[in-house]
């Protein structure tokens, strides 16, 4: 098959990226500070060895990523040898770059704090060398800030220059740092393959911190790496939170070498899984547009949903990845990269990347839908029919001249065996699955992007077949990364409401229409099957009232005789076609999947209101936590409505329907 070139950029494979996010102590921890050249020495032994092993794979797009908050002490120390091996450092930051330099300075001083979160550099020397390294760090990583409560936080510097001993605020101010903190370290999860703790064993669990960011990541099923400040020799692999409850000297480690061979085991096999996408994802696969003689589900659909022209054409043509920004997702696209003025990279990213992606598993997905639901939907009207042609010369002709209508049965009944085939070793019901799981990933992930939200590894559907759709989309929703910008409130309003509420309000209104289609289908091919059903009971009685009225001698003998083979053939071809007609409901499960779209409807109208809440609060009532969980809960909506569908055509594969 010839294919256009147009289709290439759909189904490149996503750039490998192993991305080590990394959390530890600050300056002043005695592990940290006694411990320091060791701890250094084991950093950069580990990065450099798993930049050498990602360098040494096959694809050329392989690339070691560091995930940093970009704190004063193990995160700068990360950040540091990062740079110098030339790996991409990305660093979601609590606040923005002045605010989290004044926070991160060695010194309790709060009015130079306060200098330096308005821009000025420190008049001591050994503090203005601490500030120009991580002033210089956070000029080499693509930082993500969140920004929009940098004034609250500088009032707060201000208010405490004035009065350092009051307990109540200083009490609120290490609150409010705190919850920043564990938002940018919740991202820097979400952004990670396996994560790098720097943690002395003991220290306690401050929100955001070591310990807290460690149960965090293994929480969400992300490996974390131990590497003891006390002891940088041994480094020990955690896979469990149960795991944080173990000793040192009793938790499995090993080497630095060893350690590097178990982080290359571990992602090589995410990889392999993910590499699966060649087999279904690729260009051979693509079709312009839908198949005439797979239209048997859909057809059903139009015909018996109501809404008029049950016999109207319902071809679809499908977008090419390179149509897709300017088709369907335009609106999308256009709204992020207007948002997205200050990283323009990533904007192209998305569009090129990201969309021509969720374009091509879409127009696979959706022809493979039609291939595998319209053939199990012929084969039940087949059977069917095969069933009335046999019977159907009982009332035509005589049993010499049955030969024909037997024929007839047998070609629809070997059709129906061809359909079946061809269903199997074309994997239909396989390959739609699959597909579509990605197409609905990627849909929305242009908006989880440009919030800095993205689904950790472990919360993903999960299921039986296999895991490569989830893990292909990870890997694409990955390759963006974070947005390189300043996280504003007027930034959040934006996102809401030119991304996240045209999307919000689109699926709910599509999940609605869905739900009220989908019940008069299923209320339609009911009363179908039950009209069927009757007159077959009709036909049946009306034999039997047509002997009955020979018998007492009102009517001929001869009449019901001459309609005998009639209303034999009625009887058999009226329960047939109706039990036919009930597969098909059955098989389309179109009653559940209205319950499924209203469920979606309802939860997505809930986040709608509570849009439409956010956007009416002031800037003092919200913060980018409110946003950001907006985001995830509709990421969860679409997730669960996956999980739903899955359980419902799972099981269901193409099949001969007896």
């Amino acid at each position: 098959m010839e294919v256009d070139n147009s289709l290439a950029l759909g189904f490149a494979a996503p750039p490998r990226i192993l991305s080590i996010g990394v959390t530890g102590h600050r300056e002043g921890n005695p592990a940290f500070s006694d411990n320091r050249a060791a701890i250094e020495q084991a950093i950069a032994a580990l990065f450099a060895g798993l930049k050498d092993k990602v360098a040494s794979a096959p694809e050329t797009n392989a690339e070691l990523r560091v995930v940093t908050n970009l704190a004063n002490g193990c995160d700068l120390m990360a950040a540091q040898i990062a740079a110098k091996l030339d790996a991409t450092v990305i660093a979601p930051l609590p606040f923005g770059t002045e605010v989290n330099l004044a926070l991160n300075m060695l010194s309790t001083n709060w009015q130079a704090a306060t200098l330096i979160a308005d821009g000025q550099e420190p008049e001591d020397k050994a503090e203005a060398a601490n500030w120009h390294a991580l002033r210089a760090a956070h000029a080499q990583a693509n930082c993500f800030e969140l920004c929009d409560q940098d004034k609250t936080l500088k009032h707060y510097l201000t208010r405490l220059t004035g009065d350092a001993q009051d307990h109540r605020l200083l009490l609120e101010f290490e609150s409010l740092i705190g919850k920043r903190t564990k938002l940018a370290s919740r991202i820097t999860v979400e952004q990670s393959d396996i994560l790098l703790a720097v943690w002395d064993g003991t220290s306690p669990t401050a929100m955001g911190g070591t310990r807290d960011t460690m149960a965090e990541a293994l929480a969400a099923d992300v490996p974390v790496i131990w590497l003891d400040a006390r002891d940088p020799e041994r480094l020990c692999w955690l896979e469990d939170t149960g795991d944080l409850m173990v000793s040192h000297d009793h938790a499995i480690s090993t080497d630095v070498a060893g350690m590097i061979d178990k982080v290359c085991a571990n992602i090589e096999e995410n990889w392999q899984q993910a590499d699966l996408a060649k087999e279904q994802l690729n260009a051979g696969s693509w079709r312009s547009h839908s198949k005439r003689r797979f239209h048997a589900y859909r057809r059903i659909e139009k015909m018996f949903s109501g809404e008029g022209a049950p016999f109207a054409s319902i071809k679809q043509s499908y977008e090419t990845p390179a149509e897709a920004a300017k088709g369907d997702e335009q609106s999308m696209i256009a709204a992020t990269s207007d948002l997205l003025q200050a990283d323009q990279e990533l904007a192209q990213s998305l569009a090129t990347s990201v969309t021509t992606r969720f374009a091509a598993a879409d127009g696979i997905s959706t022809f493979l839908s039609d291939a595998y639901r319209g053939g199990m939907v012929a084969n039940f009207l087949l059977s069917a029919a095969a069933i009335v042609a046999g019977a159907a010369y009982l009332p035509l002709v005589d049993a010499e001249g049955k030969w024909p209508f037997a024929l007839l049965e047998l070609t629809l009944l070997l059709t129906i065996v061809a359909i079946t085939i061809a269903g199997v070793r074309g994997q239909w019901h396989r390959r739609w699955f699959q597909t579509r799981r990605v197409a609905e990933y990627l849909r929305h992930a242009p908006m989880m992007v440009t919030i800095g939200c993205s689904r950790p590894l472990g919360h993903w559907p999960s299921s039986p077949d296999t895991c490569w759709p989830e893990l292909y989309a990870r890997e694409v929703i990955k390759g963006a990364g974070l947005p390189r910008l300043k996280v504003t409130h007027d930034y959040l309003n934006k996102h809401l409401k030119e991304v996240v509420r045209p999307f919000l309000i689109a699926q709910q209104e599509y999940h609605r229409k869905k739900a009220l289609r989908l019940e008069r289908v299923h209320h339609n091919l009911d009363r179908m099957s039950e009209a069927l059903f009757i007159l077959a009971i009709i036909s049946v009685s009306a034999y039997l009232l047509l002997k009955f009225g020979a018998s007492l001698g009102v009517l001929s003998g001869a009449v019901p005789s001459s309609v005998s083979k009639l209303t034999t053939f009625l009887g058999v071809a009226f329960p047939t076609l109706g039990a036919a007609i009930a597969g098909i409901r059955y098989f389309g499960d179109f009653e559940r999947f209205a319950a499924m779209s209203d469920v979606a409807s309802t939860k997505l109208g809930r986040l709608v209101r509570r849009s439409d809440l956010l956007l009416a609060s002031s800037q003092s009532d919200v913060s980018y936590d409110d946003f950001a969980d907006l985001t995830r809960k509709i990421d969860d909506v679409v997730t669960d409505e996956i999980a739903s569908w899955l359980s419902i055509f799972g099981t269901k594969k193409i099949s001969v329907p007896v």
